[in-house]
């Protein structure tokens, strides 16, 4: 059996899936924040900067679109301090176990190399032990909706020149 064909787009280049991430997050994590299907919907079409944040990106298996992440300015109301986040990971269950958010977490994180940031930020209550597997270090832990949560940073690699 051959290997599938992976490759991770940005959103900005394929407008066509921002209804299917649009769905996936609102109703993974939007919903339960009191967002509407409309506002996650524009919140996702707006991420189409060219350089640095928001950007939205969408890993396609064999042309199917399975998991998305972003690069966003901020993801989290009590550090508005920290920017920019990897922010709204998300792969479809029947995707997941297959290594596929590591393409999309490299591609956010090559996102940031290009705009020239040293340091991403995440927070999870979830899957920190995914985040740590692939460098990112927790920075601290804390208390959001009832959940202990493990806000993570990775200190990102500049090319010089």
């Amino acid at each position: 059996m051959p290997a599938p064909d992976l490759r991770v787009v940005k959103i900005a280049d394929h407008p066509d899936l921002i209804p299917v991430v649009a769905e996936w997050l609102w109703a993974a994590f939007w919903q339960q924040l009191g967002y509407s299907y409309r506002e996650t919907h524009d919140v996702i079409a707006s991420g189409i900067a060219r350089l640095g944040a928001p950007q939205t990106f969408v890993l396609l298996v064999d042309g199917d679109p399975v998991g998305t992440a972003s690069l966003a300015a901020q993801d989290l109301d009590e550090r508005p301090d920290l920017t920019p986040w990897l922010a709204d990971v998300f792969v479809i269950p029947e995707a997941r176990g297959l290594g596929y958010v590591s393409h999309l977490i490299t591609a956010v994180e090559e996102a940031c190399r290009n705009a020239a940031i040293a340091t991403l930020w995440l927070h999870t209550h979830t899957a920190e032990r995914i985040y740590a597997r692939l460098g990112w270090t927790t920075v601290e832990y804390f208390d959001r909706r009832g959940h202990r949560s493990a806000l993570m940073q990775r200190q990102l690699t500049l090319q010089n020149g």
